[in-house]
C-alpha cells in the first residue's frame, strides 16, 4: 500500500482593524492549522498558535507557510509543540518552507521551538523573510541532536536549515546549517564538541543601533554546559547563538533574552546599562 504523504499549507494575513491587529485571512490545509488570534499580554499584539496535527513529518511530507503582516500590525506566532522528523526509509526528505512578508511598521515574533530529527531522518527547511525599512523581527529556533533520552544523538541522515532576511532588497542575514552526522563527527574539536543543542535568535530592528552587543555578550551565561555569543548585524540587528548540552538550560537562557528583546529592555550603547 502506498504511503500517504502530507502537503500542509498555512497562509495567514494580518491587518489593523479598529486599531487592533486582526487575522483577516487564513487558509489551512491539514496537517497545518492556526488558532484564532488571542490578546494575552498586549491589546495591540495578536498571538496565534500554529499546530501540526499529524504529530510529525514523515519522508516526503512538505509543509508551506505564507505569512503576511500588513502595515503597523504586531503578531506573535507560537508553535504548539516541537517539530518531530520521522525516519526516512526511502531516501525522501521532509521539507518545510516558510515565507514571511513584513510591511512598513509591522512587527513579528516567532517563538523558538525544537526541531527533533529521529534516527535516519532527512530534513530540509528554508525560511525567507522580506521586510520593509521600519519593520521588526524577533525569530527563534532550536535544533536538537535527536531523541537524546533514547540514546539517539546525531543518528539522523541529514539536517539542513536555511534562513534569509532581506530588508528593502538588501540581504541582512544568510545563515545555513547543514549536518551529515554519518559523514562528519559532530562531537569533535572545532565542531559541536560536547554540545548537543543549537539555539538561534535573530532580532532585526532600528533599535539595534543603540544596543551594546559587547555588554550583552558579557551578560550571557557561559559555563561547561552552555556557550553563548551575540553578533551585531550592521547596526540593523543582532544574532544570538547558543551551544548547549542541556535543553532546559538553553530554553531558560533563550527565554530570558527573548523577554528582554520583546519588551525592548536592551543595553544602551552609550550608558552600558539595561534600559
Amino acid at each position: 500500500m502506498a504511503k500517504l504523504n502530507h502537503n500542509g499549507k498555512l497562509s495567514l494575513q494580518f491587518q489593523i482593524r479598529k486599531e487592533r491587529t486582526r487575522l483577516t485571512a487564513c487558509f489551512q490545509q491539514p496537517p497545518l492549522k492556526a488558532s484564532r488570534e488571542l490578546y494575552i499580554d498586549d491589546d495591540q499584539k495578536a498571538t496565534v498558535y500554529i499546530m501540526e496535527s499529524s504529530g510529525g513529518m514523515v519522508a516526503g511530507d512538505r509543509n508551506e507557510y505564507d505569512i503576511h503582516l500588513q502595515e503597523r500590525t504586531s503578531v506573535c506566532l507560537i508553535q504548539q509543540s516541537a517539530l518531530k522528523i520521522y525516519p526516512s526509509m526511502d531516501g525522501l526528505s521532509s521539507t518545510q518552507y516558510i515565507n514571511i512578508k513584513l510591511d512598513e511598521g509591522a512587527r513579528l515574533e516567532w517563538r523558538p521551538e525544537v526541531i527533533i530529527p529521529f534516527e535516519n531522518a532527512i530534513f530540509r527547511g528554508e525560511t525567507i523573510v522580506q521586510m520593509k525599512q521600519n519593520a521588526e523581527l524577533l525569530w527563534g529556533e532550536i535544533i536538537s541532536p535527536g531523541r537524546e533520552k533514547r540514546g539517539e544523538c546525531f543518528t539522523y541522515d541529514e539536517l539542513k536549515t536555511g534562513f534569509q532576511i532581506w530588508k528593502e532588497g538588501e540581504c541582512l542575514v544568510y545563515d545555513t546549517l547543514r549536518f551529515l552526522p554519518k559523514n562528519v563527527q559532530l562531537r569533535q574539536i572545532g565542531m559541536l564538541e560536547r554540545s548537543l543543542y543549537i539555539g538561534s535568535l535573530f532580532f532585526i530592528s532600528h533599535e539595534a543601533e543603540h544596543m551594546n552587543h559587547r555588554e550583552m555578550n558579557e551578560q550571557l551565561l557561559h559555563s561547561e554546559t552552555i556557550k553563548s555569543s551575540v553578533t551585531k548585524i550592521d547596526d540593523k540587528g543582532l544574532m544570538f547563538r547558543w551551544l548547549s548540552s542541556d535543553l532546559w538550560l538553553l530554553k531558560e537562557q533563550m527565554e530570558k533574552v527573548w523577554d528582554q528583546l520583546s519588551k525592548k529592555e536592551f543595553v544602551n550603547e552609550d550608558k552600558g546599562e539595561i534600559k
